[in-house]
């Protein structure tokens, strides 16, 4: 898959993803002796059988704001100012509650930093 700004979907949604589908199977062609099309099933309309979501779907089905599937920029996993030194970017205003996933100061996406960090935070107070 691939992440594309929600701005380049809103005026016209349809006509950009059929787009945008265009594109991504052209980038994987390139790779390829034959095309990918030639591999994928057929509807019985005649389409082929490809899914895809832009972020006005996802806005639409899951109420993530601009279709955002990351929900926050990734971030380095080191502290970026002063006060932040000595953290894990994990920790709430609950003692015994850390952030595991996106929402955490560092890492984010599917890097699996927070979580790694959450568990050293955890562990650093046993």
């Amino acid at each position: 898959g691939l992440d594309a700004p929600w701005n380049l979907f809103v005026r016209d949604n349809e006509s950009m993803r059929r787009e945008a589908e265009r594109r991504f199977l052209a980038s994987i062609n390139q790779w390829l002796e034959e095309p990918i099309e030639d591999c994928l099933a057929i509807a019985r309309d005649g389409r082929p059988c490809i899914e895809s979501k832009t972020p006005v779907d996802i806005e639409d089905a899951l109420g993530m704001y601009h279709g955002n599937i990351f929900q926050d920029a990734p971030t380095f996993p080191f502290a970026e100012r002063r006060e932040q030194v000595g953290t894990w970017g994990v920790e709430t205003e609950h003692e015994n509650v850390f952030l595991c996933g996106s929402s955490a100061l560092r890492g984010g996406a599917v890097s699996g930093i927070p979580g790694h960090n959450a568990a050293r935070a955890v562990l650093a107070r046993v």
